[in-house]
């Protein structure tokens, strides 16, 4: 019980700083009429109504000429604002790039036909309508998702199986109404085999009995019929319920639907091998800057993280080829904030023997760090390991003076340095 009652309130804190953050976002586009509540009345001839279309625009949409990945969101009465919070979210995390974030208000009765009944009729209106109103309107990318909950993510379901070019991602929260139809429909798309590359995330909470069984047949038949083309998740989760679901599946979703946007990290040397190394990593962020109209080049974290990988792991040889084919040295000199990084570099370029390439180093981070003890205490390093033992000396006093006028425990071992030349 008290594992549940804490999962229960972290779940209410995550929910009250969801909202924080959703108000935070509503009040600044309000007031700086960015977009935020943009209404489309969109007169309908197929559903034989007008619909009310909500429109949530990135912060700087109006001040560039770039196009932009798409959120659909059914039922948006609920959880159109949940769709604007993670996008400011994970945009801010560098997780996903900015979307546009459509929303589409239900009836509570109506939905019933619409998702389900007369779903052939909405999906048309989808893709005869209101799609092409959004691409005609706004700057967007062929880069579709749909987010839907309950009977939308049937729904979905739906859509994947008999329409899959009109969206690249299913969030899929609760589903409902996943009939043998549907899970027909499905193994039958799947055994197609389409050249389609589809995303799709699905949360169910195990307490939602009356959906496990369909659920567990739709998620049987992807493992029966894998497409390297189609990645599907199914979260079945012991913490989840009807109501927190989506929360999770908008999140996970997006993170599933964007994951080759954020910066790549690689723990080992052999990792980075086995993905294609070098080569492969400017491919990939070649690809990543043409398909959301961002810089091509690598990733500032990305380069870090390898080169502290490869001095980690002592591989000069990669660390060598990293520096050389990244910009490297221009790449420390403009990214690191601290003194030490420049000291371990040209320590590492030192202990290789690579003098000329050491001295580049320090000199780039004594410039960028004048009066630093580390840098010059690395210099008479420098200079005690090419034999210019006067050079040295005085570096190693210079360093010295500087930690005793900043009280820094690092003294002693300067003392030691300068011993070391007697």
């Amino acid at each position: 019980m008290a594992l549940i009652a804490k999962h229960k309130m972290t779940k209410i804190y995550f929910i009250i700083i969801l909202l924080f953050t959703v108000n935070r976002v509503v009040s600044q586009n309000l007031k700086e009429e960015k977009g935020f509540g943009n209404s489309i009345i969109l007169k309908s001839d197929i559903l034989q109504e007008d619909r009310d279309i909500q429109v949530f625009l990135p912060l700087n949409y109006n001040g560039n000429s770039k196009k932009y990945p798409v959120l659909y969101v059914l039922d948006a009465q609920r959880y159109f604002l949940n769709g604007i919070a993670f996008q400011q979210n994970l945009t801010w995390q560098e997780i996903a790039p900015e979307f546009i974030v459509v929303g589409i208000n239900t009836d509570p009765v109506k939905r019933r036909n619409l998702f389900y009944e007369e779903s052939s009729k909405f999906i048309q209106f989808l893709e005869e309508e209101l799609i092409p109103e959004i691409n005609s309107k706004y700057a967007t990318l062929n880069e579709r998702i749909y987010f839907g909950w309950e009977m939308a993510a049937g729904l979905g379901v739906q859509i994947f199986a008999n329409k899959p070019y009109l969206f690249k991602g299913f969030l899929l929260s609760s589903p409902t109404h996943v009939s043998g139809d549907r899970l027909e429909s499905v193994s039958k798309m799947l055994k197609t085999n389409t050249q389609n590359e589809l995303k799709l995330y699905a949360a169910l909470g195990t307490v939602e009995n009356w959906a496990t069984e369909s659920m567990s047949s739709l998620d049987s038949i992807f493992q029966r019929h894998p497409a390297k083309n189609i990645q599907w998740k199914y979260n079945l989760s012991d913490k989840e319920n009807h109501y927190t679901t989506p929360l999770t599946t908008i999140n996970e979703g997006l993170k599933l639907f964007f994951s080759d946007y954020g910066p790549i990290r690689f723990y080992s040397m052999n990792e980075f091998l086995d993905f294609g190394g070098i080569k492969r990593l400017k491919e990939h962020y070649q690809d990543r800057g043409r398909k959301y109209q961002i810089s091509e080049e690598i990733h500032a974290d990305t380069k870090h993280y390898l080169l502290l990988q490869a001095h980690k792991e002592n591989n000069f040889i990669i660390f060598k080829e990293l520096v050389s084919e990244m910009d490297g040295k221009n790449f420390i000199k403009n990214y690191y904030r601290q003194a030490s990084w420049f000291s371990r570099f040209s320590s590492f370029y030192l202990d290789n023997n690579k003098l000329e390439d050491a001295l580049e180093i320090l000199e780039l981070g004594l410039e960028k760090f004048p009066n630093t003890s580390i840098l010059q205490n690395e210099m008479g390093n420098y200079f005690k390991h090419g034999g210019e033992l006067k050079k040295a000396e005085k570096w190693y006093k210079e360093a010295i003076a500087t930690a005793r006028k900043n009280k820094e425990p690092e003294l002693s071992v300067y003392l030691k340095n300068l011993e070391s030349l007697q």
